[in-house]
Order: C-alpha cells, then sequence, then structure tokens
C-alpha cells in the first residue's frame, strides 16, 4: 500500500499532520525518558528543540513537494527518525536500550509506505548505526547480529504485502480507469445508438403509412368500383325505361356499402383505444350477433353450444362485438352453399384463475400454411382468406381485454380460440 493509495483514503494534509504530531509526541516521550533515567543533560533539550524545528519543516516541505518527490522525502524522513532513535539510544544504553524497538516501528511503517526496497535500505541503514552503537560502546558481536538480523526480517512481510497491495491498487486503478472510459464510449454509442434508432423509427414509420395506404386503396378500391360500375347500369337503365331487375342492383349497392363500412370501422378501431367496460350477457350478445349475420347472408347457419352458467363477462361491447364480427367473417366463403358456423362457450381453470373459452369454427373452411402463422398480421391474404384489418383488429381488441385469440386450421377445419379473464 504505497503512500499514494495512503493519500487517496485520507487527504495529505490530515496525514502529514498526524505523522508530525506523532513525531513530536514520540521525540517529547523520548526526551523525558531520558530525563527520568538521569543520562542526559542540557545538550538533549537543544537537541530535541532542533528536532521539533526539522519535523515542522517537514511537514511544511511535505505539503508543498511535487508528488514525484514524495518516495525520496519520505525516505529522506525516516531516515531522519533513524537517527533520532539511534541517538535516544546512545543515552540510554545502547543497542539494549527501550528505543531499540523504534526501528521496528520505523522499518515497518516505512516498508509499507514506500515498498520493500525502501525497507531493506532502511534496515540495512539501522544495521550500520546499531554497528556504530556497537562500536562506540563495546558490545558483543554476537548481540550485535541478533539485534540487526530481526530488522531485515521485519522488512520484509511489510515490504511483500506493500509490494502485492500496490501491484492490485494498480491493476485496481487502471481497471477504473478503463471501465469510466468504457462508460464514456459506452455512452457515446447509446446516443448514437438512440439516434439511428430514432431515425430507423421515423424510416419505419414512413414505410408502414406508404404500405397501408397501399392497401388500404386496394381494400377501398374493389367496392367502390363495384358500387361506380353498378351505379353506371342502373343509370343506363332508368335512362332506357328498363326497370326490371333494379331491385337487384340496389341490392348489391348495398351489399358493397357495407363492405366500405365494415372497412371504416375497422379503421376507427385502430386508432381507438379506449375501453368502456360493462357488465355484458354474452349469450345474449351472441344471439344479436347471429340475427345479424343470418339477416343478411341467406345462406348461413350457426350451431351453438353456450355455457349457460356463464351469463355476464365485463367486456367494452362495442369493440368485442366488432372482434366476433370479424372472425365469423373471415370464416365464411360466400360460394359455398350452406354455410355452418360452430360456436361454442365454456370455463376453465388455469393457474387458478377462471378463463373463458370462445370457440368459433368453421368444418369447411381451411386456412392455408403458408399464412396461418402470420395470419394476424394486417392485410395477409391467401386462397379464400380475406385480407385486411379484420384479423389484426381482433387481436388487438382481445388484448384489450387481457386475453388471447389462437387460430387453428388443418383438414377438419378452421377454429378461433379467445380466451379472456372472468374477474
Amino acid at each position: 500500500m504505497r503512500i499514494e493509495y495512503i493519500d487517496r483514503m485520507i487527504p495529505p494534509i490530515y496525514l502529514n499532520f498526524i505523522i508530525l504530531f506523532i513525531r513530536i509526541i514520540s521525540t517529547v516521550a523520548a526526551v523525558f525518558w531520558c530525563i527520568y533515567n538521569s543520562r542526559t543533560n542540557d545538550t538533549i533539550y537543544y537537541v530535541f528543540l532542533g528536532l521539533i524545528y526539522i519535523y515542522i519543516l517537514f511537514y511544511i516541505i511535505r505539503i508543498t513537494i511535487d508528488s514525484k518527490y514524495c518516495h525520496l522525502f519520505c525516505f529522506l524522513t525516516f531516515f531522519v527518525d533513524q537517527f533520532v532513535i539511534t541517538y535516544f539510544m546512545y543515552n540510554t544504553g545502547g543497542i539494549h536500550s527501550v528505543f531499540y524497538s523504534g526501528y521496528f516501528v520505523i522499518i515497518s511503517i516505512a516498508s509499507i509506505l514506500l515498498g520493500l526496497s525502501y525497507g531493506l535500505f532502511l534496515a540495512l541503514v539501522a544495521g550500520i548505526f546499531i554497528l556504530y552503537l556497537g562500536i562506540t560502546m563495546s558490545f558483543n558481536a554476537l548481540d550485535l547480529i541478533y539485534k540487526i538480523i530481526p530488522l531485515f526480517i521485519i522488512s520484509l512481510p511489510s515490504g511483500i504485502i506493500s509490494e502485492y497491495v500496490a501491484y492490485y491498487s494498480i491493476i485496481r486503478e487502471n481497471l477504473k480507469n478503463e471501465l469510466e472510459e468504457k462508460n464514456i464510449q459506452l455512452t457515446k454509442y447509446i446516443k448514437e445508438i438512440d439516434v439511428l434508432q430514432k431515425q430507423l423509427i421515423e424510416q419505419e414509420k414512413r414505410k408502414i403509412l406508404e404500405s397501408f395506404t397501399e392497401d388500404m386503396s386496394h381494400v377501398l378500391k374493389n367496392p367502390l368500383m363495384s358500387i361506380g360500375g353498378i351505379a353506371d347500369i342502373l343509370d343506363r337503365k332508368i335512362k332506357e325505361g328498363k326497370l326490371e331487375d333494379i331491385d337487384k342492383y340496389i341490392e348489391k349497392i348495398k351489399n358493397e356499402s357495407k363492405k366500405l363500412n365494415v372497412v371504416l370501422n375497422n379503421v376507427l378501431q385502430i386508432s381507438d383505444g379506449k375501453m368502456v367496460f360493462e357488465d355484458v350477457d354474452i349469450i345474449t350478445l351472441f344471439n344479436n350477433i347471429i340475427f345479424d349475420f343470418k339477416k343478411r347472408i341467406k345462406n348461413l347457419d350457426f350451431v351453438t353450444n353456450m355455457d349457460e352458467r356463464i351469463k355476464f363477462v365485463k367486456l367494452d361491447k362495442k369493440k368485442f362485438t366488432v372482434a366476433i364480427n370479424n372472425i365469423i367473417d373471415s370464416l365464411i366463403e360466400i360460394e359455398k352453399d350452406p354455410i355452418k358456423i360452430y360456436i361454442q362457450t365454456y370455463q376453465k381453470t388455469i393457474s387458478n384463475k377462471k378463463i373463458l373459452i370462445i370457440e368459433i369454427s368453421n368444418r369447411e373452411h381451411i386456412i392455408p400454411k403458408a399464412i396461418l402463422n402470420n395470419i394476424f398480421e394486417p392485410f395477409v391474404s391467401g386462397g379464400s382468406t380475406k385480407k385486411g384489418l379484420a384479423l389484426p383488429i381482433v387481436k388487438n381488441i382481445i388484448n384489450l381485454h387481457g386475453g388471447s385469440v389462437e387460430v387453428e386450421s388443418d383438414e377438419n377445419g378452421t377454429i378461433f380460440r379467445i380466451s379472456l379473464p372472468l374477474i
């Protein structure tokens, strides 16, 4: 854990003040220790004052020094600390002085703050000071070895830990910087993607609008042309005085007008997302729908099997009627005679929830497999299946009711299955 990482956790000015305070307190304590042991004279006071001034000077330099010289300056201050420890040891018993433990403190702190190499070098400096004391005060060589070797031993684990922590701190810092850079790039990419997405949405909107306009023109073109053609025939017959079969032509105009009305009603359903729910007698609703179809199509018959237990259901009556009309209309093939539509309702329980199932089928009607999977997409067509907005409107309305609709078609016919939650 190098000193630059300490500075990130503790503001340098506070860290320096703490170190200064500890050094001054330690020096004061050492002076009193010397006085207590009566192994000093007036010189110790001048040394004490000088050390105080030196430490304050170190503090001032430390808070103003360029960071690239920080390690060298810290090493210098630790060297001074060792010199101070050696001085007090000289005055309190030499290598057996209680101040000897100060070397361990300085070397371990230096190893942690500055790294293994600085710690070993300060251990070497402390060893030189001890040799000086040993030579000056005539200590046994074996005692000197016992005092010097532990200094290197204490620097090793502290320095190694420092190196590993510094190494992983650098990796973490690099990862942090890399992540920040990636985050900046990602933010930039997200903005670019957002712009592109908006452009794509606008392009897609234009495509959908163009496709919708083109398809709607085809859907509306046939009944309008039929009405125009029949109107011309009627006009010619009236001018010629030939009034036979006029009722037949008028009926055709009515049927084509009804087709136009269905298309326009479906278009209105797309733009209207409002729902007005009410308790609807579903049996009566289907009876009314069946009555209207029979009135309009002569060769149409219905076979119903309604669950009498399910009578009132929360529905938007107007929209739900449109959906059922569209399903039945999609199952009708005018060229076939007679046409039989089967309607069945029953209740199921799925995940402890009551579900109303409505099945509407025509056993003679088959939807080509090529369009079965996307039958609920706008203007899908194939074979006798009618193209337009009818079935997409069905899916939208049923979804607005919180339900789902699916279709199955094979050699046994076509069945639409509606699932609605019963509240």
